[in-house]
C-alpha cells in the first residue's frame, strides 16, 4: 500500500500540462506559468471592468438622465461625502458602518427632487438597511413585508 501510495503521488508530481497561453509545460493545476500569469490577470482585470461599464451603461440607460447627473454631480459627491462624515459613518438605522447616503424623501417625487440638497434630508445608512428601505435584494417572501423608514 505505501508504494503504491507513493507511486501515485510521484505521478501525481509530473503531471504536466500546456500553458493556456505560451503552451509552455507547466505542472498540473496551474492555470498559466510564471511569465504568463500577470497577463492572463490583466486580462481578467480588463475583462471585469468592461463588463461593470456595460452594466452601469444599462443601469443608467433605465434611470431618468436628470437623476444620473445629480447623481453624478459635484456638489451630491461632496455634499454625500460631508453628511457621512458628519455622522461619523454610522448607519442611522443600525449602527453599522455607513457607506451610503438615503434620501429621506425621495429624489424622484416632486418634493425630495426640491430638498435634493437639503442637509436635514439626508441620512447616513450602511448598504444592508439602504437595500431593505428601498425593498432590493429581498427573496419574494420578505418583499412582502413593509420596507423599513
Amino acid at each position: 500500500m505505501t508504494l503504491v501510495w507513493r507511486l501515485c503521488c510521484w505521478v501525481i508530481s509530473m503531471l504536466m500540462k500546456e500553458c493556456k497561453i505560451c503552451k509552455r509545460l507547466i505542472p498540473y493545476g496551474q492555470g498559466y506559468c510564471e511569465k504568463c500569469k500577470p497577463i492572463a490577470e490583466a486580462r481578467a482585470k480588463e475583462r471585469l471592468d468592461k463588463f461593470k461599464r456595460e452594466a452601469n451603461r444599462r443601469y443608467n440607460k433605465k434611470r431618468n438622465p436628470e437623476e444620473v447627473r445629480f447623481y453624478n454631480s459635484k456638489g451630491w459627491r461632496s455634499l454625500a461625502a460631508a453628511r457621512l462624515q458628519h455622522d461619523g459613518y454610522k448607519c442611522k438605522i443600525c449602527g453599522q458602518y455607513a457607506t451610503e447616503i438615503d434620501h429621506i424623501v425621495p429624489i424622484q417625487t416632486p418634493e425630495g427632487w426640491a430638498r435634493r440638497y437639503d442637509w436635514d434630508n439626508l441620512q447616513s445608512l450602511c448598504t444592508q438597511c439602504h437595500n431593505k428601505k428601498h425593498d432590493r435584494y429581498q427573496s419574494k417572501k420578505k418583499r412582502h413585508q413593509p420596507a423599513v423608514k
